[in-house]
């Protein structure tokens, strides 16, 4: 039990953490406050037991209930209240809130079980660079039920990484009580994983736990190997803001266990002293902060891709995969804390499509070749990217990233200016996508639109027209998380070479990043194709050239989005019919992201065409396939319609 006489310090951080919540609370429903706030009052002992063993550079993954982490953390309520009330003096400007907090080496974010992933890939970089760090992320029960954090935990104990999971057991995920979420017990996953245990009971104090924590937390710098820890703990307030189901009788119980319940009765005077002192100087600051501006939106510029010097007109006479593995290659040879992580990329398989073959060899500490996990594998990126590293993450079939959604868009993409400021976050995820291969409905899928949008997130495509030894650095050095498609019927293909292919066609840059290839200067009609659709895009000119008389000019961008119309505004006119071609299903697609830039920017009725799959999944049978996929001859045909009628 604490006293007074030697505790009085445990008793006052405690204390400030509780009335910082319960003044939210009230500001709460006084309508100073807007959004949402996940209290820990009950919970005030593991935030500050967890910090007192935590070093200035070890890593800090907090939740959405993480006002205790925070504040036990850097002692800093009027940084955090101003966050959360949008006032000048907001730790992240105001664009956090109360779930999404950056500073040093701390972050939280909204999203149940996401930081798990993440810390085990900083966990994996700090052990890598030998640092004796910690990576700690905070869960709680319900969050047991999330698969992204058995993908962690299988990963974290396979690689031995100095990852501690604080799990604050408060027996009720939101307002479900566990036993009807929860199978088995918290230990026995631990074990499960072959990991090191620990519970803390309730009513422990925070000296008596900092005994247990202590030698603990050592161990895991000392011996790399992850940690669970447990603490039974109570949550005595609502979910959120007033969304509890549990009665009276049973809250007024939990009291019974709480630290302040137990205080309160030993020497009540001594304490609301305390505590009347901490409301006041917190009441000064709230006055001070309500009347300070809003804080105002910072336009959080990124950078533009450096693209100087990329395209070089000697021809190369490779396929290609070859031409992107010698990218990989080199980029890795360039960057010491570069990464490339997927699954069974290690030689001498190199990966499904052997695009990774030599990487584990010649880079063997820098290539993790992971469970069959997409959503821990792209975790683990950004906990690498969040080191400060440069990432290229390979899913072995695009479909794959369906399983990755969250940590691409709710982690990577946001990641850049979530927190308020712009923080590079490098990292690529490889994608091959497409069909002509049969591999059936769920192996052949073109996803690119399902990305087309997201703030922050580059998408790029392959193309036989670039060479990626020149792209891919430019590509890792801008900062942004982007996502590199790469059509599966290329891998074999040359790189396209003008004067081997027919000898035809001219090829030139309308920018560093966007090829255009054309038989004659004239013009008939216009085709927008990404990289999977060139080489068809090619035979479809060269055919309607010689047997049509009609001039078809071919645009190629290696990047798809943001598009850039500027380079292709001076093909767009009334007369010439633009044909915008992709591989993906009809509906939200990248046709309907060009049009709608070229029909923003252009007041003259412009004609633009979609030509897409067919609205169906994709069969196995090469038949029925080539009849539900764009191909050569339906591009044919639908532009003889358009432009002969």
């Amino acid at each position: 039990m604490y006293d007074f006489e030697n505790d009085i310090s445990t008793i006052r951080e405690l204390l400030k953490i509780r009335i910082f919540e319960k003044k939210l609370l009230e500001l709460f429903n006084d309508g100073k406050i807007n959004g949402t706030t996940h209290t820990c009052i009950g919970q005030e002992e593991v935030a500050l037991s967890v910090v007192k063993n935590i070093n200035d550079d070890d890593f800090i993954f907090s939740n959405h209930r993480g006002h205790g982490h925070y504040l036990a953390r850097f002692d800093d309520m009027e940084g955090l209240f101003c966050e959360i009330i949008g006032k000048v003096g907001a730790v992240c400007n105001g664009v956090g809130g109360s779930q999404h907090i950056k500073r040093e080496n701390y972050f939280s974010t909204g999203i149940q079980g996401e930081s798990v992933p993440v810390a085990t890939g900083v966990a994996y970089d700090l052990k890598q660079k030998k640092t004796k760090n910690l990576a700690v992320a905070f869960i709680g029960d319900g969050t047991w039920g999330q698969g992204a954090v058995y993908e962690a935990l299988n990963m974290a104990s396979l690689w031995e990484v100095p990852l501690v999971l604080i799990c604050e057991n408060n027996y009720i995920s939101q307002t479900t009580p566990s036993r009807l979420n929860l199978s088995s017990n918290i230990k026995q996953r631990a074990n499960a994983f072959q990991i090191d245990y620990c519970l803390i009971k309730i009513g422990s104090t925070v000296s008596e736990i900092n005994k247990t924590l202590k030698p603990k937390f050592e161990k895991v710098r000392n011996s790399c190997k992850p940690l669970i820890v447990e603490f039974q703990t109570n949550r005595l307030a609502a979910h959120s803001k007033g969304d509890d189901t549990r009665s009276k009788i049973e809250i007024e119980k939990l009291h019974l266990n709480d630290w302040y319940y137990k205080l309160n009765n030993i020497n009540s005077i001594q304490l609301q002293n305390i505590e009347k002192k901490i409301k006041s100087e917190v009441d000064i600051l709230i006055k001070d902060i309500l009347d300070r501006d809003n804080t105002r939106r910072i336009e959080l510029k990124t950078r533009s891709l450096s693209i100087k010097n990329i395209f070089n007109n000697t021809q190369m006479d490779e396929k290609v995969l070859d031409n992107l593995n010698r990218a990989l290659h080199l980029f890795m040879k360039s960057d010491n804390n570069s990464y490339f992580v997927g699954e069974d990329i290690n030689d001498p398989y190199g990966g499904a499509f052997k695009v990774s073959k030599g990487l584990s060899t010649s880079f063997p500490k820098r290539t993790i070749s992971t469970p069959i996990s997409e959503l821990g594998i792209a975790g683990v990126g950004n906990g690498l990217a969040l080191r400060g590293n440069k990432v290229i993450v390979e899913f072995m079939f695009a479909d794959f990233t369906f399983l990755a959604f969250d940590q691409i868009i709710n982690f990577a993409a946001k990641t850049r200016t979530m927190y308020g400021k712009l923080i590079d976050h490098s990292i690529l995820f490889r994608c091959p996508v497409g069909g002509h291969r049969g591999y059936g409905a769920t192996h052949s899928q073109s996803i690119q639109k399902f990305f087309i949008g997201i703030p922050n997130l580059d998408l790029y495509e392959l193309s036989p027209l670039h060479d990626l030894t020149k792209i891919l650095p430019k590509i890792m050095e801008n900062g942004n998380p982007s996502m590199l498609f790469e059509s599966k019927i290329l891998y074999p293909q040359k790189m396209f070479n003008a004067e081997k292919y027919n000898n035809i066609f001219r090829h030139e840059k309308l920018n560093q990043l966007t090829s255009h290839i054309f038989i004659e200067e004239d013009i008939d009609a216009l085709i927008i194709c990404a990289g999977g659709q060139v080489y068809d895009c090619l035979d479809v000119a060269e055919k309607l050239f010689f047997e049509s008389e009609i001039s078809v000019h071919i645009i190629n961008p290696f990047k798809i989005y943001p598009f850039d119309l500027k380079s292709i505004s001076q093909f767009i006119n009334t007369q010439t019919p633009i044909f915008i071609i992709e591989e993906s299903t009809i509906g939200g697609t990248w046709f309907s992201e060009i049009s709608s830039l070229i029909h923003s920017a252009f007041n003259e009725k412009i004609v633009c065409n979609s030509i897409c799959s067919l609205d169906e999944i994709i069969p196995s049978s090469k038949h029925l396939e080539e009849n539900v996929l764009v191909n050569k001859e339906k591009i044919y045909d639908y532009i003889v319609k358009k432009t002969t009628a």
